[in-house]
C-alpha cells in the first residue's frame, strides 16, 4: 500500500497548494515591506542599465527594471526576484526528485533565509537560482554530451556570472569534482560560447579600469583581524542553513554519498566554498550570505541522505512549527509600519517614507546630496522622485555614483548636503526618524569623484621623499574638463591601522592643462611611524573632505638598519 508521503497524485497536489501559497504569501510581503538599503541602490541602478556596475554584473538591474515597467513600488521592483525565488524551489524538486515531498519541504521550510530573502531584491536570489540550473544542466550535460545540452549550459553559465561573481565558485569546485570531463570536445564549446556571451561585460570592465577587480581586490580596507570575523562566518552559516536545524541540515549534506557526477559536483561546490571562505575570514570580515549558492545542494544532499536515514529525521519535523513561527514575525514585523525596536542597531524596512519627507522638506526645493552613503542617496531618490547623489569622499569607498553622470549635473550649483552627525564642515542638523543627519547648504558645488588617478606603489626613502608617478584613466569626461578649469589640490591619504584617522597630506599640485594625461612629482612626507599603508589619491572640492579618486596602493616606509 504506497503511504500518502509517497503516493505521486498526493504530492503532485500538495505541490501545487505549497507552490501557490508560498508566491501569493512572497508577493504580499514584497508589496507591503519597504526597501532594504540595497534594494534602493540595486534600483538606481536599473535607471542606468549597462553591461557592468562598481559593485556587481548587471542581472539584478535587468530585473529590476523589467518588474518596475510592470508594477509600481516595492512590488514591482522585487517582483521578479520573488518569481525567481519561488522557481528555484522548483529547480531543487526537479534536481531531487524527492518520493517523500513532505521531507523535502520540512527542509525548505527550516529555511528561512529562502522564505525572508527570497522576496529581496539582491544578487543572491538570481545567483542561487541560475546555481540550481547550473546543476541541472550540468547534469544533462553529463550524462547527454550532445550540442543541446553544451549551449544550455553555456549560456546558464553567462547568466550566473552575469548574477553575481561567486558564481565562479560553482564552476571551479564542479570542473574539480571531475576534471576529466575538460577532455570533452563539447567542454570546449561550452568554455567558448560562455565566453562570448559574458565579454560584453569583461569589455565593460575593462572600458572602467576594472572598478569591480580593483574594489573586492584592493579597495577594501579590512580591520584587524578579529576572533568574530570566523566565529560570525560559522554562526552566520547555520542560520542560513536554518536558524534552528541549520546543523542537523549542513550534517546531513555533508554525509550524503553521491550517487553521480551531479551530487559530487554538488558536495565539492559545497565543501569547497565553506573552506574558501572559512579561510578568508582569518584575514578579513566574510558575509555569511557570500555562501547563499550553496543552500541548493544544501537542500538537494540533505535530503538524499535524511530520506535514506528516517530516524535522523526526527528534529526536522519537530522544529518546523517553531521556525514557521519565527518567519512568521518576522514578516509581520517587516511589513508593519512601526518605530524600529530598541535593541536593533540599525533597522531598514521601516520609516523611510517618512525619513525622505522630512529631508525633502528641509531641503525645500536644492538638491540633496549625501556624503558617504550610496544607501541613503538611493533610498531618498526611491521615496521622493527627486535625483540624489552621494558624494564618496575618504571616510568612505567609491560606487557606481562615481561613474553615473549625476555629478556633472550638479557643478556650480547650490544644493544642500546632509551627512553623519560630527561631520565638521556641517553646521546645521535635522532629526528624523531613522537618525539625526548632519546638514549644511553649500553655493557654487565643486565635486570631482568621477575622475580616476592611476598610480603606484610608493617607496618612502630615509628622507621621508617619494617618487610620484600619477595618470589619468577612465573619469567622466566633464567632470575632467571642470577639474582642468577649478584646479582641484591633489590630495594623498594615507591609512593607519585600528581606528585612527587617515592623514590627509596636500601635495599642492592641482590638476591643470599641463598634467591633463599625467603628473611626475617628488614628494616629502611627515614622519611616519608604520612600516606599510594602505593609500589612496584624493582631489579637494568645494566639500571640506577630498573625494576618493583612486584605488587602493602601497606606502613602504624604508627602515634603515
Amino acid at each position: 500500500m504506497t503511504s500518502p508521503a509517497t503516493n505521486p497524485r498526493s504530492n503532485q497536489q500538495l505541490r501545487w497548494i505549497f507552490y501557490a501559497l508560498w508566491l501569493m504569501v512572497s508577493l504580499v510581503q514584497a508589496a507591503g515591506t519597504e526597501l532594504f538599503d540595497d534594494e534602493a541602490y540595486y534600483w538606481v541602478y536599473s535607471r542606468f542599465l549597462d553591461w557592468g556596475y562598481f559593485d556587481h554584473p548587471p542581472m539584478i538591474a535587468v530585473l529590476i527594471k523589467m518588474g518596475t515597467a510592470i508594477f509600481p513600488g516595492e512590488l514591482g521592483l522585487r517582483f521578479f526576484i520573488v518569481l525567481m525565488g519561488t522557481a528555484t524551489i522548483g529547480l531543487m524538486d526537479y534536481l531531487t526528485k524527492p518520493k517523500d515531498i513532505r521531507l523535502f519541504f520540512a527542509i525548505v521550510l527550516n529555511m528561512a533565509v529562502l522564505q525572508i530573502g527570497g522576496i529581496l531584491a539582491v544578487p543572491d536570489i538570481p545567483l542561487l537560482f541560475f546555481t540550481a540550473l547550473f546543476f541541472i544542466c550540468y547534469q544533462r550535460f553529463d550524462e547527454k554530451n550532445d550540442f543541446i545540452s553544451a549551449i544550455a549550459l553555456a549560456i546558464v553559465i553567462a547568466l550566473l556570472l552575469y548574477s553575481k561573481y561567486h558564481g565562479i565558485l560553482i564552476i571551479f569546485f564542479t570542473i574539480l569534482s571531475k576534471p576529466i570531463i575538460l577532455t570533452r570536445w563539447k567542454s570546449f564549446l561550452v568554455i567558448l560560447v560562455s565566453v562570448g556571451l559574458f565579454m560584453p561585460h569583461v569589455i565593460w570592465q575593462v572600458l572602467h579600469g576594472l572598478p569591480s577587480l580593483n574594489y573586492h581586490l584592493f579597495e577594501r580596507l579590512s580591520p584587524p583581524y578579529k576572533f568574530s570575523f570566523t566565529a560570525d562566518y560559522v554562526l552566520g552559516q547555520l542560520l542560513i542553513a536554518g536558524p534552528l536545524v541549520g546543523w542537523l541540515i549542513i550534517w546531513a549534506a555533508l554525509k550524503n554519498k553521491a550517487a553521480n557526477a551531479t551530487e559530487k559536483a554538488m558536495y565539492w561546490s559545497l565543501v569547497g566554498t565553506y573552506a574558501l571562505f572559512f579561510i578568508s575570514s582569518f584575514r578579513s570580515r566574510t558575509e555569511a550570505n557570500w555562501t547563499i549558492p550553496l543552500i541548493a545542494p544544501l537542500v538537494v544532499l540533505s535530503y538524499r541522505y535524511l530520506s535514506e536515514n528516517k530516524e535522523k529525521t526526527g528534529w526536522i519535523y519537530r522544529l518546523l512549527p517553531y521556525s514557521i513561527a519565527i518567519v512568521l514575525l518576522v514578516r509581520i514585523y517587516m511589513i508593519l509600519d512601526i518605530q524600529a525596536l530598541k535593541f536593533m542597531p540599525k533597522d531598514e524596512f521601516h520609516k523611510n517614507k517618512e525619513w525622505a519627507a522630512i529631508i525633502k522638506k528641509k531641503a525645500n526645493g536644492l538638491p540633496v546630496v549625501f556624503t558617504n552613503s550610496y544607501q541613503r542617496a538611493s533610498k531618498y531618490w526611491f521615496y521622493t522622485g527627486d535625483t540624489s547623489f552621494s558624494l564618496n569622499t575618504y571616510r568612505y569607498r567609491r560606487s557606481n555614483y562615481n561613474f553615473w553622470p549625476i555629478e556633472e549635473q550638479l557643478q556650480g550649483r547650490r544644493l544642500m548636503l546632509f551627512g553623519s552627525m560630527g561631520t565638521a564642515a556641517m553646521k546645521d542638523s535635522v532629526q528624523t526618524p531613522r537618525m539625526q543627519l548632519a546638514t549644511e547648504t553649500t553655493d557654487g558645488f565643486n565635486s570631482f569623484g568621477a575622475v580616476d588617478l592611476v598610480g603606484g606603489k610608493l617607496q618612502m626613502d630615509d628622507q621621508g621623499f617619494v617618487q610620484v608617478h600619477l595618470k589619468r584613466s577612465y573619469g567622466n569626461r566633464k567632470i575632467f574638463e571642470r577639474a582642468m578649469a577649478v584646479h582641484p589640490e591633489i590630495i594623498l591619504i594615507i591609512y593607519r591601522s585600528g581606528k585612527q584617522d587617515p592623514i590627509l597630506f596636500p601635495t599642492g599640485r592641482v590638476i591643470g592643462h599641463d598634467s591633463e594625461y599625467e603628473l611626475n612629482f617628488k614628494l616629502q612626507l611627515p614622519p611616519l611611524e608604520e612600516k606599510k599603508y594602505a593609500i589612496r589619491w584624493g582631489l579637494k572640492g568645494s566639500f571640506s573632505e577630498p573625494t576618493i579618486n583612486s584605488r587602493t596602493y602601497s606606502l613602504i616606509r624604508s627602515v634603515s638598519e
